[in-house]
């Protein structure tokens, strides 16, 4: 049941949804204008991820405490997932080529927004859709364009990760791409959104908050011909950076 005060905080959260879904639009239609005139680029897609992530944090009240985020743009980034507001936070720091499922395609705006930000879809269950995402993976690395993927495939309350899917690993094995693993962890558990929660149901309860606060830690790059070790280490290091953290706001 939502608390008296979740319910005096909807009107917020109804007009940052709002504000989101024409933020959203905007980005999309500018995008289309320059996709169709100037052809694809690396500016284009940073630009416009970086905007949207940035826009969206600001006017959700989003507040993120972080260290240095990586110079280079030749990387996988290996997040842990807590809700879908890590991908406003990685779109504004780290503007990046997202990773998703097919079945996303069917989303709104989403179909000319893969093409303005490189998002790739992949089908897990289907050999060569694997064979053609990791051949786009490292074509978007080669250009400069650093990729997400969320090796827990799912998200979680945490506090730590849940167990690894192996696929991402070995495209990053090999084909010889630094792993950069992030940390995210968001003050109030209840920001994570999980199991049969609807969007629209966890947005109105956490987003009317009037500010929410995420830390984040980029960690140190990650090569291995193993993809094993690669994905034990990866997750090694997101743990104890989550643990660090929890350390850190506790004192």
């Amino acid at each position: 049941m939502n608390s008296p005060r979740q319910i005096a905080y909807y009107p917020l959260a109804f007009f940052r949804l709002l504000f989101i879904g024409i933020i959203t639009a905007v980005i999309v239609v500018v995008g289309w204008f320059w996709l169709h005139i100037f052809g694809f680029s690396r500016r284009l897609q940073h630009c416009s991820m970086s905007i949207w992530g940035k826009s969206i944090l600001f006017i959700c009240g989003i507040k993120v405490i972080k260290n240095k985020v990586p110079a280079s743009s030749n990387f996988i980034l290996m997040p842990n997932h807590r809700s879908y507001l890590d991908i406003f936070i990685i779109s504004a720091f780290t503007p990046a080529a997202f990773v998703g499922k097919a079945e996303l395609r069917n989303w709104p705006f989403l179909k000319t927004g893969a093409r303005i930000t490189n998002m790739i879809f992949v089908t897990r269950s289907d050999l060569q859709s694997l064979i053609t995402t990791m051949n786009r993976i490292r074509s978007s690395v080669s250009q400069a364009i650093p990729v997400v993927i969320f090796p827990e495939g799912t998200t979680s309350r945490g506090p730590l990760t849940k167990p690894f899917k192996k696929g991402s690993f070995k495209i990053a094995a090999d084909a010889g791409i630094p792993v950069i693993p992030m940390a995210v962890h968001w003050v109030d558990k209840n920001d994570a959104w999980v199991d049969d929660d609807t969007f629209v149901g966890h947005f109105f309860r956490q987003m009317g908050k009037p500010v929410s606060h995420v830390m984040i830690r980029y960690g140190d790059p990650l090569v291995h011909p193993d993809y094993k070790k690669l994905l034990v280490s990866t997750r090694e290091q997101i743990d104890g950076m989550l643990i660090q953290i929890i350390s850190d706001k506790s004192h």
